[in-house]
């Protein structure tokens, strides 16, 4: 046996170790959920980063719309980001929940409150020093993912009519991944309006 057929095995073996960690790298699946939507609403999935679950109440049943404070619960899924950037991320998608749902229209007569609680379930933080250059992104290895958690009751302590579940990857074509915690910043606007025409259906 010579030494090229020795290395032949070698670097098709690199090779292939090489693309499964690309495609490793290329994204993620949902978070599994963590409690925060209650255990009795069976989620459908939409694809393998989006659940949701609708009930048959309608933004016209309900006279106006609220949004609780975000939470981030204590999962153990934030990395290393501190409590100050945590804070950052939970006023995000508290904004941009707030934006989204003034579209909505409620126009009952009976009082009713749609009351939406959500929070930021999981943060995988980007790398910016790994995404500068475009010969160390080519395993997308500086980037990472945020995942949340949505749901709305009907009144304070009433049932829950909707509920969303996404996890989302940093973009390459963004200015999020030179940030840490740039992609949950950004996906909450994405969240937001999700939700927001989820409710509207």
């Amino acid at each position: 046996m010579n030494a090229s057929t020795i290395r032949r095995p070698l670097l098709v073996l690199s090779t292939a170790l090489l693309l499964t960690g690309a495609l490793a790298a290329c994204g993620s699946s949902v978070r599994a959920r963590t409690g925060y939507i209650p255990r009795s609403v069976q989620m459908t999935e939409l694809n393998d980063m989006t659940q949701e679950w609708r009930g048959g109440a309608r933004i016209a049943d309900f006279t106006s719309v609220t949004v609780a404070e975000v939470a981030t619960p204590n999962t153990g899924a934030y990395g290393d980001i501190s409590d100050e950037k945590l804070a950052e991320v939970r006023t995000a998608l508290q904004k941009a929940l707030s934006e989204e749902l003034a579209q909505l229209k409620p126009s009952g007569a009976g009082g009713r409150t749609l009351v939406v609680r959500a929070a930021v379930t999981a943060i995988k933080p980007n790398n910016p020093l790994l995404n500068v250059a475009p010969q160390t992104q080519i395993l997308k290895r500086g980037y990472g993912y945020a995942s949340c958690e949505i749901y709305a009751t009907d009144g304070e302590a009433g049932p829950v009519v909707a509920a969303f579940m996404q996890t989302s990857d940093t973009q390459r074509l963004s200015t999020e991944k030179y940030s840490d915690t740039g992609t949950a910043e950004r996906a909450s606007k994405d969240w937001a309006k999700a939700f927001r025409e989820l409710i509207a259906r």
